[in-house]
Protein backbone atom coordinates (compact mmCIF):
# COMPACT_ATOMS: atom_id res chain seq x y z
CA UNK A 1 0.00 0.00 0.00
CA UNK A 2 2.81 2.40 0.94
CA UNK A 3 4.62 1.68 -2.34
CA UNK A 4 1.38 2.30 -4.23
CA UNK A 5 1.00 5.69 -2.50
CA UNK A 6 4.54 6.59 -3.53
CA UNK A 7 3.96 5.53 -7.14
CA UNK A 8 0.72 7.50 -7.41
CA UNK A 9 2.42 10.53 -5.91
CA UNK A 10 5.28 10.39 -8.40
CA UNK A 11 2.93 9.98 -11.34
CA UNK A 12 0.77 12.89 -10.22
CA UNK A 13 3.61 15.30 -9.64
CA UNK A 14 6.10 14.20 -12.29
CA UNK A 15 4.85 16.72 -14.92
CA UNK A 16 5.48 19.49 -12.40
CA UNK A 17 8.95 18.15 -11.74
CA UNK A 18 9.83 18.40 -15.42
CA UNK A 19 9.31 22.15 -15.15
CA UNK A 20 11.11 22.60 -11.85
CA UNK A 21 7.95 23.56 -10.00
CA UNK A 22 7.48 20.72 -7.53
CA UNK A 23 9.41 20.66 -4.24
CA UNK A 24 7.72 17.36 -3.32
CA UNK A 25 9.39 15.60 -6.24
CA UNK A 26 12.75 17.10 -5.30
CA UNK A 27 12.29 16.18 -1.62
CA UNK A 28 11.36 12.57 -2.34
CA UNK A 29 14.23 12.12 -4.77
CA UNK A 30 16.79 13.61 -2.38
CA UNK A 31 15.54 11.58 0.59
CA UNK A 32 16.05 8.43 -1.48
CA UNK A 33 19.74 9.32 -1.86
CA UNK A 34 21.44 8.14 1.33
CA UNK A 35 23.82 10.91 2.41
CA UNK A 36 24.23 9.78 6.02
CA UNK A 37 27.22 11.58 7.51
CA UNK A 38 29.60 9.90 8.05
CA UNK A 39 30.53 9.07 5.35
CA UNK A 40 28.35 11.68 3.62
CA UNK A 41 28.72 10.88 -0.07
CA UNK A 42 26.94 14.14 -0.84
CA UNK A 43 28.36 14.10 -4.36
CA UNK A 44 25.47 11.88 -5.49
CA UNK A 45 22.85 14.39 -4.30
CA UNK A 46 24.84 17.33 -5.68
CA UNK A 47 25.16 15.63 -9.08
CA UNK A 48 21.43 14.96 -9.25
CA UNK A 49 20.67 18.60 -8.43
CA UNK A 50 23.19 19.72 -11.04
CA UNK A 51 21.30 17.64 -13.61
CA UNK A 52 17.98 19.24 -12.64
CA UNK A 53 19.50 22.70 -12.89
CA UNK A 54 21.06 21.94 -16.28
CA UNK A 55 17.63 20.89 -17.60
CA UNK A 56 16.47 24.40 -16.72
CA UNK A 57 19.43 26.03 -18.45
CA UNK A 58 21.21 26.88 -15.18
CA UNK A 59 24.93 26.25 -14.90
CA UNK A 60 26.39 25.14 -11.58
CA UNK A 61 29.70 24.08 -10.08
CA UNK A 62 30.38 21.11 -7.86
CA UNK A 63 33.40 21.44 -5.62
CA UNK A 64 34.64 18.39 -3.75
CA UNK A 65 36.41 19.17 -0.50
CA UNK A 66 37.52 15.53 -0.48
CA UNK A 67 36.46 12.54 -2.60
CA UNK A 68 32.69 12.18 -2.47
CA UNK A 69 32.07 15.31 -0.41
CA UNK A 70 30.27 17.40 -2.99
CA UNK A 71 29.29 21.08 -2.61
CA UNK A 72 27.14 22.72 -5.29
CA UNK A 73 27.06 26.41 -6.20
CA UNK A 74 24.77 28.10 -8.74
CA UNK A 75 24.32 31.84 -9.35
CA UNK A 76 21.74 33.96 -11.13
CA UNK A 77 23.23 37.35 -11.92
CA UNK A 78 21.62 40.60 -10.84
CA UNK A 79 22.22 44.13 -12.08
CA UNK A 80 24.25 45.09 -8.96
CA UNK A 81 21.74 47.71 -7.81
CA UNK A 82 20.75 45.83 -4.66
CA UNK A 83 21.92 43.24 -2.14
CA UNK A 84 22.83 39.72 -3.18
CA UNK A 85 21.02 36.82 -1.51
CA UNK A 86 22.33 33.32 -0.86
CA UNK A 87 20.06 30.33 -0.22
CA UNK A 88 22.08 27.91 1.89
CA UNK A 89 21.30 24.26 2.57
CA UNK A 90 23.13 21.10 3.52
CA UNK A 91 22.87 17.78 1.71
CA UNK A 92 24.05 15.43 4.46
CA UNK A 93 21.81 13.86 7.09
CA UNK A 94 22.28 12.12 10.42
CA UNK A 95 22.02 8.37 10.75
CA UNK A 96 18.64 6.63 10.96
CA UNK A 97 17.94 3.32 12.70
CA UNK A 98 15.52 1.69 10.26
CA UNK A 99 14.09 -0.72 12.85
CA UNK A 100 12.80 2.24 14.90
CA UNK A 101 10.89 3.75 11.98
CA UNK A 102 7.39 3.01 10.70
CA UNK A 103 8.65 3.74 7.18
CA UNK A 104 12.03 3.06 5.54
CA UNK A 105 14.01 6.22 6.37
CA UNK A 106 15.37 6.51 2.83
CA UNK A 107 12.18 5.50 1.03
CA UNK A 108 10.45 8.84 0.63
CA UNK A 109 7.04 7.38 1.49
CA UNK A 110 3.84 9.39 1.88
CA UNK A 111 0.91 8.84 4.22
CA UNK A 112 -1.86 11.15 5.43
CA UNK A 113 -0.40 14.13 3.56
CA UNK A 114 3.05 13.71 5.15
CA UNK A 115 6.32 12.85 3.43
CA UNK A 116 8.48 10.59 5.62
CA UNK A 117 12.23 10.18 5.45
CA UNK A 118 15.54 11.15 6.93
CA UNK A 119 16.14 14.74 5.94
CA UNK A 120 12.47 15.60 5.38
CA UNK A 121 12.92 18.48 7.82
CA UNK A 122 16.68 18.56 8.33
CA UNK A 123 17.08 19.61 5.68
CA UNK A 124 16.36 18.09 2.29
CA UNK A 125 12.83 19.46 2.41
CA UNK A 126 14.25 22.97 2.75
CA UNK A 127 16.83 22.26 0.04
CA UNK A 128 13.98 21.22 -2.26
CA UNK A 129 12.10 24.44 -1.51
CA UNK A 130 15.21 26.54 -2.13
CA UNK A 131 15.88 24.70 -5.37
CA UNK A 132 12.29 25.18 -6.54
CA UNK A 133 12.27 28.89 -5.69
CA UNK A 134 15.66 29.34 -7.38
CA UNK A 135 14.45 27.66 -10.58
CA UNK A 136 11.23 29.66 -10.48
CA UNK A 137 13.21 32.90 -10.37
CA UNK A 138 15.06 31.80 -13.51
CA UNK A 139 11.92 30.67 -15.35
CA UNK A 140 10.04 33.87 -14.45
CA UNK A 141 12.99 36.02 -15.54
CA UNK A 142 12.63 37.75 -12.20
CA UNK A 143 14.46 41.11 -12.32
CA UNK A 144 17.26 40.72 -9.79
CA UNK A 145 18.93 43.74 -8.26
CA UNK A 146 21.58 41.55 -6.68
CA UNK A 147 22.81 38.06 -7.44
CA UNK A 148 20.77 35.08 -6.26
CA UNK A 149 23.10 32.30 -5.14
CA UNK A 150 22.22 28.68 -4.38
CA UNK A 151 24.75 27.03 -2.04
CA UNK A 152 24.19 23.37 -1.15
CA UNK A 153 26.92 21.92 1.01
CA UNK A 154 28.28 18.77 2.56
CA UNK A 155 29.20 17.93 6.13
CA UNK A 156 26.97 20.24 8.18
CA UNK A 157 25.98 17.46 10.56
CA UNK A 158 29.56 16.87 11.72
CA UNK A 159 30.74 20.46 11.92
CA UNK A 160 30.90 21.76 8.34
CA UNK A 161 34.67 21.62 7.84
CA UNK A 162 34.23 19.83 4.50
CA UNK A 163 31.22 21.91 3.47
CA UNK A 164 30.45 25.53 4.28
CA UNK A 165 33.67 25.96 6.23
CA UNK A 166 35.69 24.71 3.27
CA UNK A 167 33.91 26.97 0.79
CA UNK A 168 34.22 30.07 2.97
CA UNK A 169 37.92 29.46 3.46
CA UNK A 170 38.83 28.44 -0.09
CA UNK A 171 36.14 29.70 -2.49
CA UNK A 172 34.72 32.85 -0.93
CA UNK A 173 34.59 34.61 -4.30
CA UNK A 174 32.15 31.98 -5.58
CA UNK A 175 29.71 32.17 -2.64
CA UNK A 176 29.96 35.79 -1.51
CA UNK A 177 26.60 37.40 -0.69
CA UNK A 178 25.37 40.23 1.51
CA UNK A 179 22.30 38.32 2.75
CA UNK A 180 21.96 34.64 3.51
CA UNK A 181 18.93 32.52 4.33
CA UNK A 182 19.46 29.15 6.01
CA UNK A 183 17.93 26.69 8.45
CA UNK A 184 18.10 27.38 12.19
CA UNK A 185 14.44 27.51 13.13
CA UNK A 186 11.05 26.39 11.86
CA UNK A 187 7.45 27.53 12.16
CA UNK A 188 5.52 25.67 14.87
CA UNK A 189 1.98 25.42 16.19
CA UNK A 190 2.44 26.25 19.85
CA UNK A 191 -0.39 26.85 22.31
CA UNK A 192 -2.66 27.93 19.46
CA UNK A 193 -0.06 30.31 18.05
CA UNK A 194 1.40 30.19 14.55
CA UNK A 195 4.90 30.94 15.76
CA UNK A 196 7.67 31.66 13.26
CA UNK A 197 10.96 32.26 15.11
CA UNK A 198 13.68 33.67 12.87
CA UNK A 199 17.11 32.50 13.96
CA UNK A 200 19.31 35.56 14.27
CA UNK A 201 21.78 34.05 16.75
CA UNK A 202 23.09 30.68 17.78
CA UNK A 203 24.90 29.24 20.74
CA UNK A 204 28.52 28.24 20.47
CA UNK A 205 29.88 24.72 20.60
CA UNK A 206 32.15 23.41 23.34
CA UNK A 207 32.20 19.64 22.87
CA UNK A 208 34.35 18.02 25.53
CA UNK A 209 35.95 14.74 26.49
CA UNK A 210 36.07 13.79 30.16
CA UNK A 211 38.74 11.26 31.09
CA UNK A 212 38.90 9.52 34.44
CA UNK A 213 42.00 7.56 35.46
CA UNK A 214 42.07 4.83 38.04
CA UNK A 215 43.78 1.63 39.11
CA UNK A 216 43.06 -1.46 37.07
CA UNK A 217 42.44 -4.77 38.74
CA UNK A 218 40.30 -7.87 39.05
CA UNK A 219 36.57 -7.25 39.22
CA UNK A 220 36.23 -9.63 42.14
CA UNK A 221 38.35 -7.34 44.33
CA UNK A 222 36.75 -3.88 44.43
CA UNK A 223 38.78 -0.82 45.39
CA UNK A 224 38.15 2.91 45.73
CA UNK A 225 40.29 4.12 42.83
CA UNK A 226 37.84 3.00 40.11
CA UNK A 227 37.87 5.11 36.92
CA UNK A 228 34.26 4.23 36.11
CA UNK A 229 33.11 5.42 39.52
CA UNK A 230 35.12 8.64 39.25
CA UNK A 231 33.55 9.36 35.86
CA UNK A 232 29.97 8.58 36.89
CA UNK A 233 30.29 10.80 39.96
CA UNK A 234 31.53 13.64 37.76
CA UNK A 235 28.63 13.17 35.34
CA UNK A 236 26.14 13.12 38.19
CA UNK A 237 27.62 16.32 39.59
CA UNK A 238 27.26 18.01 36.21
CA UNK A 239 23.71 16.72 35.83
CA UNK A 240 22.71 18.31 39.14
CA UNK A 241 24.46 21.62 38.45
CA UNK A 242 22.23 24.55 37.44
CA UNK A 243 23.89 27.04 35.16
CA UNK A 244 22.68 30.62 35.66
CA UNK A 245 20.20 32.24 33.27
CA UNK A 246 21.90 34.68 30.89
CA UNK A 247 19.69 37.58 29.69
CA UNK A 248 20.74 37.82 26.04
CA UNK A 249 19.08 40.52 23.98
CA UNK A 250 17.75 38.02 21.45
CA UNK A 251 15.90 36.03 24.10
CA UNK A 252 14.62 39.24 25.71
CA UNK A 253 13.12 40.27 22.36
CA UNK A 254 11.65 36.79 21.89
CA UNK A 255 9.86 36.91 25.26
CA UNK A 256 8.61 40.46 24.69
CA UNK A 257 7.07 39.60 21.32
CA UNK A 258 5.57 36.31 22.53
CA UNK A 259 4.09 37.67 25.77
CA UNK A 260 0.90 39.24 24.33
CA UNK A 261 -0.06 35.90 22.74
CA UNK A 262 0.47 33.66 25.79
CA UNK A 263 -2.18 32.70 28.35
CA UNK A 264 -1.97 33.88 31.96
CA UNK A 265 0.32 33.50 33.88
CA UNK A 266 2.87 32.73 31.13
CA UNK A 267 2.21 36.08 29.48
CA UNK A 268 2.99 37.93 32.71
CA UNK A 269 6.10 35.85 33.41
CA UNK A 270 7.41 36.35 29.85
CA UNK A 271 6.80 40.10 29.99
CA UNK A 272 8.72 40.60 33.24
CA UNK A 273 11.16 37.67 33.17
CA UNK A 274 14.12 39.97 32.58
CA UNK A 275 12.79 43.02 34.43
CA UNK A 276 15.63 44.57 36.50
CA UNK A 277 13.54 44.57 39.72
CA UNK A 278 11.21 41.58 39.67
CA UNK A 279 13.04 39.53 37.02
CA UNK A 280 15.38 37.82 39.51
CA UNK A 281 12.40 36.70 41.61
CA UNK A 282 10.57 35.34 38.56
CA UNK A 283 13.68 33.52 37.40
CA UNK A 284 13.94 31.89 40.81
CA UNK A 285 10.33 31.07 41.61
CA UNK A 286 8.41 31.12 38.31
CA UNK A 287 10.94 30.00 35.73
CA UNK A 288 9.06 26.70 35.29
CA UNK A 289 6.59 28.59 33.09
CA UNK A 290 9.38 29.31 30.62
CA UNK A 291 11.83 26.44 31.18
CA UNK A 292 9.14 23.77 30.89
CA UNK A 293 9.71 24.05 27.15
CA UNK A 294 13.00 22.29 26.36
CA UNK A 295 13.71 24.53 23.37
CA UNK A 296 13.24 27.67 25.48
CA UNK A 297 15.19 26.26 28.42
CA UNK A 298 18.11 25.45 26.13
CA UNK A 299 18.64 29.08 25.10
CA UNK A 300 18.47 30.62 28.56
CA UNK A 301 21.84 29.37 29.78
CA UNK A 302 24.88 27.29 29.02
CA UNK A 303 23.94 23.62 28.68
CA UNK A 304 25.54 20.21 28.43
CA UNK A 305 24.43 16.68 27.62
CA UNK A 306 26.55 13.54 28.11
CA UNK A 307 26.30 11.60 24.86
CA UNK A 308 29.11 9.02 24.62
CA UNK A 309 30.53 6.61 27.22
CA UNK A 310 33.55 4.33 26.88
CA UNK A 311 34.99 2.12 29.60
CA UNK A 312 36.23 -1.40 30.06
CA UNK A 313 36.55 -4.40 27.80
CA UNK A 314 35.72 -7.36 30.06
CA UNK A 315 33.22 -7.85 32.88
CA UNK A 316 35.76 -9.09 35.40
CA UNK A 317 38.42 -6.46 34.70
CA UNK A 318 38.34 -3.03 36.38
CA UNK A 319 39.53 -0.61 33.67
CA UNK A 320 42.22 1.98 34.27
CA UNK A 321 40.40 4.60 32.21
CA UNK A 322 36.82 5.73 31.56
CA UNK A 323 35.80 8.34 29.00
CA UNK A 324 32.68 10.40 28.38
CA UNK A 325 31.95 12.89 25.63
CA UNK A 326 29.73 15.88 26.32
CA UNK A 327 27.78 18.10 23.97
CA UNK A 328 28.10 21.52 25.60
CA UNK A 329 26.53 24.68 24.12
CA UNK A 330 27.42 28.17 25.27
CA UNK A 331 25.54 31.48 25.15
CA UNK A 332 26.87 34.77 23.69
CA UNK A 333 29.50 36.24 26.00
CA UNK A 334 30.95 32.81 26.84
CA UNK A 335 33.99 31.18 25.24
CA UNK A 336 34.73 27.44 24.91
CA UNK A 337 37.95 27.89 26.87
CA UNK A 338 36.22 29.81 29.65
CA UNK A 339 33.45 27.22 29.90
CA UNK A 340 36.01 24.42 30.02
CA UNK A 341 37.55 26.00 33.12
CA UNK A 342 34.12 26.18 34.75
CA UNK A 343 33.46 22.50 34.03
CA UNK A 344 36.84 21.47 35.40
CA UNK A 345 36.15 23.39 38.60
CA UNK A 346 32.77 21.69 38.98
CA UNK A 347 33.97 18.11 38.51
CA UNK A 348 37.22 18.40 40.46
CA UNK A 349 40.64 16.92 39.78
CA UNK A 350 39.69 13.23 39.60
CA UNK A 351 38.50 13.72 36.03
CA UNK A 352 40.23 15.71 33.29
CA UNK A 353 38.20 17.78 30.81
CA UNK A 354 39.44 18.79 27.35
CA UNK A 355 37.84 20.44 24.35
CA UNK A 356 37.09 18.42 21.23
CA UNK A 357 35.20 20.75 18.86
CA UNK A 358 34.51 24.43 19.35
CA UNK A 359 32.79 27.40 17.80
CA UNK A 360 31.94 30.80 19.18
CA UNK A 361 28.38 32.01 19.70
CA UNK A 362 27.36 34.28 16.83
CA UNK A 363 24.51 36.55 15.85
CA UNK A 364 23.13 38.98 13.30
CA UNK A 365 21.14 42.08 14.17
CA UNK A 366 17.37 41.96 13.74
CA UNK A 367 17.36 45.68 12.93
CA UNK A 368 17.72 45.26 9.17
CA UNK A 369 15.63 45.47 6.00
CA UNK A 370 16.34 41.78 5.41
CA UNK A 371 14.70 40.76 8.70
CA UNK A 372 11.69 42.95 7.90
CA UNK A 373 11.46 41.36 4.44
CA UNK A 374 11.30 37.87 5.92
CA UNK A 375 8.75 39.00 8.51
CA UNK A 376 6.59 40.58 5.82
CA UNK A 377 6.71 37.47 3.61
CA UNK A 378 5.77 35.19 6.50
CA UNK A 379 2.80 37.34 7.52
CA UNK A 380 1.60 37.67 3.93
CA UNK A 381 1.59 33.89 3.54
CA UNK A 382 0.08 33.30 6.99
CA UNK A 383 -1.99 36.18 8.42
CA UNK A 384 -1.89 34.47 11.83
CA UNK A 385 1.90 34.44 11.86
CA UNK A 386 3.67 35.63 15.01
CA UNK A 387 7.22 36.42 13.97
CA UNK A 388 9.97 36.70 16.58
CA UNK A 389 13.75 36.64 16.70
CA UNK A 390 15.31 33.42 18.01
CA UNK A 391 18.61 32.08 19.25
CA UNK A 392 19.07 28.44 18.30
CA UNK A 393 20.59 26.02 20.76
CA UNK A 394 22.38 24.16 17.97
CA UNK A 395 25.02 25.38 15.54
CA UNK A 396 24.43 25.88 11.83
CA UNK A 397 26.58 26.71 8.84
CA UNK A 398 25.53 30.36 9.18
CA UNK A 399 28.38 30.87 11.63
CA UNK A 400 30.98 30.59 8.85
CA UNK A 401 29.28 33.35 6.87
CA UNK A 402 28.68 35.61 9.88
CA UNK A 403 32.43 35.60 10.44
CA UNK A 404 32.71 37.20 6.98
CA UNK A 405 30.13 39.88 7.76
CA UNK A 406 27.21 38.31 5.90
CA UNK A 407 23.79 39.07 7.41
CA UNK A 408 22.37 35.60 8.13
CA UNK A 409 18.91 34.51 9.22
CA UNK A 410 17.50 31.03 9.63
CA UNK A 411 13.91 29.89 9.14
CA UNK A 412 12.38 26.86 7.45
CA UNK A 413 9.09 28.54 6.44
CA UNK A 414 6.82 25.62 7.31
CA UNK A 415 4.24 25.28 10.06
CA UNK A 416 4.47 21.98 11.92
CA UNK A 417 3.19 20.52 15.17
CA UNK A 418 5.56 20.70 18.14
CA UNK A 419 5.79 16.91 18.34
CA UNK A 420 7.11 16.73 14.77
CA UNK A 421 10.22 18.62 15.82
CA UNK A 422 11.32 15.43 17.58
CA UNK A 423 11.63 13.81 14.16
CA UNK A 424 14.69 15.92 13.44
CA UNK A 425 17.52 13.52 14.30
CA UNK A 426 14.83 11.15 15.64
CA UNK A 427 12.53 8.51 14.20
CA UNK A 428 9.74 9.00 11.66
CA UNK A 429 11.00 12.39 10.51
CA UNK A 430 8.32 13.90 8.32
CA UNK A 431 7.20 17.06 6.57
CA UNK A 432 3.64 18.13 5.59
CA UNK A 433 3.25 17.90 1.83
CA UNK A 434 1.23 21.11 1.52
CA UNK A 435 3.89 22.84 3.63
CA UNK A 436 6.51 22.17 0.97
CA UNK A 437 4.59 24.18 -1.63
CA UNK A 438 3.67 26.94 0.82
CA UNK A 439 7.27 27.09 2.01
CA UNK A 440 8.47 27.43 -1.57
CA UNK A 441 5.98 30.23 -2.17
CA UNK A 442 7.23 32.00 0.96
CA UNK A 443 10.86 31.70 -0.11
CA UNK A 444 9.98 33.02 -3.54
CA UNK A 445 8.11 35.93 -1.98
CA UNK A 446 11.22 36.79 0.06
CA UNK A 447 13.25 36.83 -3.16
CA UNK A 448 10.66 39.05 -4.83
CA UNK A 449 10.54 41.54 -1.95
CA UNK A 450 14.31 41.87 -1.76
CA UNK A 451 14.37 42.74 -5.45
CA UNK A 452 11.46 45.22 -5.49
Amino acid sequence: MKKKCLLICLLCFFPWALYGQDPLFFSQSLIQIDTTNPPGNEIEAASQIQTWLKEEGIESDIIESSPGRGNLIARLKGNNSGPSLALLGHLDVVAAQALEWDFPPFGGFMEDNFLYGRGALDMKGMVAMELSAFIRAKKDNLPLKGDLVLILVADEETGGALGAGYLVQNHWDKIRAQYLLNEGSIGVLKEGMHLYPIQIAEKGVAWMKLTAKGTSGHGSMPHKDNAVVHLTRALQTLNQHEFPIVPTQTVKNLFTLMAPHLPFPKNWVARYFFHPLIGPLLQRFAKKYMTGDEKIAAILSNTLSPTVLQAGYKTNVIPSEAIAEIDARIVPGETPEGFLKKIQAIIGDKVNAELLTTSLPNESTMASPFYETIRRALTEMDPQAIVTPMMSSGATDSRFFREKGTLCYGIIPLLIAMEDIQGMHGKNERVPVDGLKKGTDTLYRIIQLINE
